[in-house]
């Protein structure tokens, strides 16, 4: 059996954000889809897609299930409205993969480095877990939410600044957060 846990690319990663099984043309090739629908969703929940032998494997065996809800009525209706709006066109993805682009050629002119990422998330690695921490509160002095990852989400030397990149960011904003790790950089380094 294959299985793909999609965490980071339902919404944004394929054509028209189908994730990474699209982004990686293995339709047909994967038994087990398993997403969250908290990142591009911004919905409580999850998924399992699978043939229906396997869905009923799985509601007759996993214990887990036994404290799962089911959505609520305003996270349904969202996740629908959203399905529907990528599935008319592919103007968010392709605003969104404009942004990322745009940021990171931004935090690299900065110094910044940016890692490796292939996802809308670009890590602004800082390494010492102090220093992301201040940067992070310095951040959202500015108007800026960019959370500290550290130890032990990340290995001890390789804490970072996670910012979360939306296809709802104009230019005007992508700029206004560049200014503000411009301006955070320089207090921290100085």
């Amino acid at each position: 059996l294959t299985m793909v846990y999609d965490a980071h690319g339902e919404g944004v990663l394929g054509k028209g954000g189908r994730g990474v099984v699209n982004h990686f043309g293995l339709e047909g090739e994967v038994d087990i889809e398993i997403g969250s629908l908290s990142k591009a969703f911004s919905v409580m929940g999850g998924f399992i897609a699978a043939k229906q032998p396997l869905i009923d494997c799985y509601l007759m065996q996993a214990r887990q299930r036994l404290f799962s809800i089911a959505l609520t009525i305003p996270d349904t209706a969202a996740l629908l409205e959203a399905v529907n709006m990528l599935s008319e066109s592919e103007r968010l993805v392709q605003k969104l993969w404009g942004n990322v682009d745009y940021l990171r050629k931004g935090f690299t002119a900065l110094g910044f480095d940016i890692g490796h990422s292939e996802t809308p998330i670009i890590p602004i690695m800082l390494g010492d877990e102090d220093r992301a921490r201040a940067f992070s509160a310095k951040l959202f002095e500015e108007g800026v939410f960019a959370s500290a990852i550290c130890y032990p989400m990340v290995p001890k030397g390789t804490a970072r600044v996670r910012v979360i990149v939306s296809a709802s960011f104009s230019q005007d904003d992508c700029d206004a957060g560049l200014a503000a790790f411009k301006k955070v950089q320089a207090e921290l380094s100085g």
